[in-house]
C-alpha cells in the first residue's frame, strides 16, 4: 500500500500478486490489486480482480464502486449501473457513488436520471466540485440553459480558480445569448491561462456569434500560433475567414485540418459551408454527405445537407432532412400544446394549429401554402394560424375561413393536430411544378391603398419605386450580405423613377439628402397593414432579400430580390418560387454588391423607358 500511494505502481502489484498467491481470497488484496489494475488502464483485469474481491466482501460499497468503474471501463454499462445501485444500497450518502452513477447515465443518454444523481451528490456534499461540473455540463445538454448557469456559478463559488468549470461557464453564456458575459469570463481564463486553446476557441465562436469577425479572425490567428498543429485552431480561423467570404485563404487551412483529423465530422460541416458559399455545389455536397457519415447522430449535419438538397433543387429530400432543424436548434416554434403532427391528409371535423416559428419573412413566405392547407384539409376543418400579431390583420382579410391567433396565445389553443408553419412546404411543394403560376395571396387594405396611392400620385409622374437596402440589424457580419444605401447611388441616378421608402426602422439619417420619399406618419416596422398598403401602391419593389421582399411577393406585387449565389430559398431555380412575379438579382461570388447593383441600375432605366412608352 506504501509502494501504491508512491506511485510505484509496478512495485506494489508485485506484492500484491505476491499476498494473493499465499492467500487467493484475501479481500483487501483483491480489492487494492484490482483498483490499481483499474488505475493503469487494465479494466477487464480489473473487473475480475474486484468481482473476485466482491465474493470475499460483499457488504463493501468500495469495492462495488471501484467494480463500476471497471465494468464501465471494460465496456459492461449494464453491470457498472447494477454496482453502483448495489453500492448506493449500502451506502446512500455517499456523493462519490452517486456523481459515478450521474456520469454513467449521462453517457447512455439517461440526461434526467444523471441530473438527478448529480443533484444528490452536491446536496450530500456542498462543496463538491467535480460534481457541480458535471451537473453544469448535463442541464447544458438538456438545454436547461439557466438551470446549467445556475450549477456552475454555485461550482464556482465554492472554486472560483477552477478554470475548466469557469470555461464550461463561458460556454453556457454563449448559448444562452449573453455573450458579454461570456467573452469576460474567457478574458479572466486568459488572464490566468494566456493561450489556452480550448477558451480561445470558444471565444472566437462568441465573437462569431456577436458578428465581430475582426476581433474574432485576430483571436483565431493567436489560437492557432498557440497550437499550430491543432485541426481545431486551423478549422477554427477557416471559419472566420470564411465567414469573411475570404474563401482563398480559408481552403487550405480547412484542407490542412482535414489532413490532421479526416474523422473530424465538424471540419467537414463547416469546410462544406465554405465550398457551398463559393457556390461549389457539387463538392459542397460531398463534404456535407461526409460530414453526416462521420456523426449521424448530429442533427447539424443532416440539417445543412437538407439546406444543400433544397439549393440544387431536390426539393423531396430537402424538406425532409429539414425537418432535423428541430433537433440542431436551426428551427424554434413559439411554445405550443404537444399535439399529433398533421401530415397533409384530409381531416373533416379536426382542428390543426399551425405553429409560427422563425422570422417574419419566413412566416410570410410560409403562409403561401394555407391555399393548399384549406383546399386539403376537407369540409368543416378548423384551421388555426398562430402568426405574427402585426400580420393578423392581412391574413383574416385574405383567408376569411381560418382563424388567427398571436404568437404568444398559441399555448393555450385547443385542437387535435399541429404543424409547424415552415414544414408546410414539405408537404405540399415537393417539386418546382407543385408552385402555383398565379401571384399573390395576400390582400391589402383597400381604403389604405387607394389612401397612399394618392399620396404616390402627388410624387409627380414616374414609375413608383419602393425599395429596402438592409434589415433591420446591420451589424459587422451583416455589412457583406446586404447593402449600405450609399452603393445605391447608380439606381438613384435613374432619371424619371419616382423613389419611396419600405425600409422599416429609423432611417432619416441615412435618406438625408437622397431622392427617396418617406410617408410621413407610416410605422412600417410596427403597422404592417400600412406598409402592405403601401407595398401594394408601387409599381415595382426592389430588396436585398428581406420582409419587405416577402410582403412584395405575397401581395403579388411586381419585385426585384438582390442576393448572394447560392440561396437556399430559390430552391435550385434562377428565379423565386414562391413569388412567380419575383426577379432575382444574383451577386456571384467574386461579386461586390457594386457590380449588382449597377445591372440594377441598367436594367431599371430599360424598365423605365418601356413604362412611360
Amino acid at each position: 500500500m506504501a509502494l501504491h500511494q508512491a506511485g510505484r505502481l509496478m512495485e506494489a502489484d508485485g506484492y500484491y500478486r505476491q499476498v494473493l498467491d499465499n492467500n487467493p481470497k484475501n479481500k483487501d488484496a483483491l480489492r487494492l490489486r484490482g483498483a490499481l489494475a483499474y488505475q493503469i488502464g487494465r479494466p477487464e483485469a480489473a473487473a475480475e480482480l474486484l468481482a473476485a474481491a466482491r465474493k470475499a466482501d460483499p457488504k463493501n460499497p468500495e469495492v462495488l464502486t471501484l467494480l463500476g468503474l471497471s465494468l464501465e471501463g471494460s465496456g459492461n454499462p449494464e453491470g457498472a449501473e447494477q454496482a453502483y445501485r448495489k453500492a448506493l444500497s449500502l451506502a446512500p450518502k455517499s456523493p462519490e457513488i452517486w456523481n459515478n452513477l450521474g456520469a454513467l447515465l449521462r453517457e447512455t443518454d439517461r440526461l434526467e436520471k444523471a441530473a438527478e444523481a448529480f443533484g444528490r451528490a452536491v446536496v450530500l456534499k456542498p462543496d463538491y466540485v467535480e460534481a457541480y461540473q458535471n451537473l453544469g455540463a448535463t442541464l447544458f445538454r438538456m438545454g436547461k440553459l439557466e438551470a446549467a448557469l445556475a450549477a456552475f456559478e454555485t461550482g464556482l463559488n465554492v472554486s472560483p480558480d477552477d478554470l475548466d468549470m469557469r470555461l464550461n461557464y463561458g460556454v453556457v453564456l454563449s448559448a444562452a445569448g449573453r455573450m458579454d458575459d461570456a467573452i469576460e469570463c474567457f478574458d479572466h481564463i486568459l488572464e490566468k491561462a494566456p493561450g489556452d486553446p480550448d477558451t480561445l476557441t470558444n471565444m472566437v465562436g462568441a465573437l462569431m456569434r456577436m458578428e465581430e469577425l475582426d476581433r474574432a479572425e485576430e483571436i483565431a490567428r493567436e489560437a492557432l500560433s498557440a497550437a499550430p498543429e491543432s485541426p481545431g485552431a486551423m478549422a477554427n480561423l477557416a471559419m472566420v475567414l470564411s465567414a469573411g467570404r475570404h474563401f482563398d485563404e480559408a481552403e487550405p487551412l480547412f484542407q490542412d485540418a482535414l489532413r490532421a483529423a479526416p474523422d473530424f465530422a465538424d471540419v467537414w460541416g463547416n469546410y462544406a459551408n465554405m465550398l457551398n458559399a463559393a457556390d461549389r455545389l457539387e463538392e459542397a455536397g460531398v463534404a456535407y454527405e461526409r460530414a453526416r457519415k462521420l456523426a449521424p447522430g448530429d442533427a447539424r449535419h443532416a440539417f445543412q445537407l437538407g439546406l444543400w438538397h433544397l439549393n440544387t433543387g431536390d426539393l423531396e429530400k430537402g424538406w425532409r432532412l429539414y425537418e432535423s432543424g428541430f433537433d440542431a436548434g436551426e428551427r424554434v416554434t413559439v411554445p405550443a400544446p404537444k399535439l399529433p403532427r398533421w401530415d397533409g391528409s384530409p381531416v373533416p371535423g379536426k382542428r390543426i394549429l399551425l405553429v409560427p416559428e422563425q422570422g417574419l419573412g419566413d412566416e410570410i413566405r410560409n403562409l403561401s401554402c394555407l391555399p393548399d392547407v384549406i383546399d386539403v384539409a376537407g369540409e368543416g376543418t378548423q384551421i388555426i394560424l398562430g402568426c405574427d400579431a402585426r400580420l393578423e390583420g392581412l391574413v383574416n382579410r385574405s383567408f376569411p375561413s381560418v382563424q388567427t391567433v398571436p404568437r404568444d396565445a398559441v399555448a393555450s389553443v385547443k385542437a387535435d393536430l399541429g404543424c409547424p408553419v415552415a414544414s408546410l412546404p414539405g408537404l405540399f411543394r415537393n417539386d418546382l411544378a407543385d408552385f402555383p403560376e398565379k401571384a399573390g395571396y395576400l390582400k391589402a387594405d383597400p381604403a389604405r391603398v387607394a389612401a397612399l396611392e394618392e399620396v404616390l400620385v402627388e410624387l409627380g409622374r414616374g414609375i413608383k419605386v419602393g425599395i429596402a437596402w438592409r434589415s433591420g440589424l446591420m451589424r459587422l457580419r451583416s455589412r457583406d450580405a446586404l447593402s449600405d444605401i450609399a452603393q445605391w447611388a447608380p439606381v438613384f441616378d435613374v432619371p424619371g423613377v419616382q423613389f419611396v421608402n419600405l425600409q422599416y426602422g429609423d432611417v432619416a439619417a441615412e435618406l438625408a439628402g437622397r431622392p427617396v420619399a418617406n410617408v410621413p406618419g407610416l410605422d412600417l416596422l410596427n403597422d404592417l397593414e400600412g406598409a402592405a398598403a403601401l407595398t401594394h401602391s408601387c409599381d415595382l419593389v426592389i430588396n436585398m432579400g428581406t420582409s419587405v421582399g416577402d410582403m412584395a411577393g405575397a401581395l403579388g406585387v411586381p419585385c426585384w430580390t438582390l442576393l448572394r449565389k447560392p440561396e437556399w430559398i430559390t430552391l435550385g431555380s434562377e428565379g423565386h418560387p414562391f413569388y412567380p412575379r419575383t426577379e432575382v438579382f444574383w451577386r456571384m461570388p467574386d461579386e461586390d454588391w457594386a457590380a449588382v447593383l449597377h445591372r440594377v441600375a441598367e436594367r431599371l432605366d430599360v424598365i423605365k423607358r418601356r413604362w412611360q412608352g
